[in-house]
């Protein structure tokens, strides 16, 4: 008996981590996960750093659409592979958006 009441404990053990890894990858892939930054020009088709009047760190699709209703002033970045983020300036491309415009 005591046999069975330590296979169930380690079963049921095992079973609560690999849940808990399994919602772990669900929540990596969720929607909205996917972020980057979307960029507000004051000068419209420039958007060079000085013209950048705002920067906002969102979900992709959020960005986009936003993005789409007005080309000329506002644009969708990726900055994972910027040189201010791959040279360590910025730990990440969302520190870069939030903190390198302001």
């Amino acid at each position: 008996m005591n046999m069975l009441f330590k296979a169930i404990m380690v079963t049921a053990i095992i079973a609560a981590g690999g849940s808990s890894a399994l919602a772990e990858s669900k929540k990596a892939s969720a929607p909205g996960q996917d972020r980057t930054c979307l960029i507000t020009t004051k000068n419209p088709g420039s958007f060079n750093d000085a013209d950048v009047a705002d920067a906002k760190w969102l979900p992709r699709k959020a960005a986009e659409a936003q993005a789409s209703k007005d080309p000329d002033t506002m644009r969708v970045f990726d900055y994972d592979q910027d040189a201010l983020v791959m040279n360590k300036t910025y730990a990440s491309a969302e520190e870069l958006c939030n903190k390198h415009f302001n």
